[in-house]
C-alpha cells in the first residue's frame, strides 16, 4: 500500500462524478484497507489498472510461453501429467 509520500510536485486535481453507493462502497472498502483517505485508495486503484502488475520477469515468462505456444512446443494435459507423474484423478 502506497501513501501519500510520493512525490506531490506533479499532482493535479481530477473532479469525478460517481453514485453515491459507490462512492459509499468505496469509502468503506477504503476504510476496511487501512488506507489515510479517500484520495490515496483512488490514487492505488488508478495504479493498479494503469500500471503492470506483473514484476519484469513475470512478463519475460508470459512472453516465452506465448512463444512456445506459437511455436508448437505444447503438451495435452494427458502428456504433462504423464512427465510429472500425476495420476487422474
Amino acid at each position: 500500500m502506497s501513501t501519500d509520500a510520493e512525490d506531490n510536485g506533479d499532482m493535479v486535481k481530477l473532479n469525478v462524478k460517481v453514485p453515491k453507493r459507490l462512492l459509499e462502497e468505496l469509502d468503506e472498502l477504503a476504510q476496511e484497507l487501512n488506507y489515510t483517505n479517500r484520495s490515496e485508495f483512488i490514487r492505488e486503484v488508478l495504479r493498479d489498472t494503469t500500471e503492470p502488475i506483473l514484476t519484469p520477469g513475470a512478463q519475460e515468462g508470459v512472453s516465452e510461453g506465448y512463444a512456445d505456444i506459437a511455436a508448437g512446443r505444447t503438451l495435452s494435459t494427458d502428456e504433462a501429467r504423464e512427465r510429472l507423474g500425476i495420476d487422474e484423478e
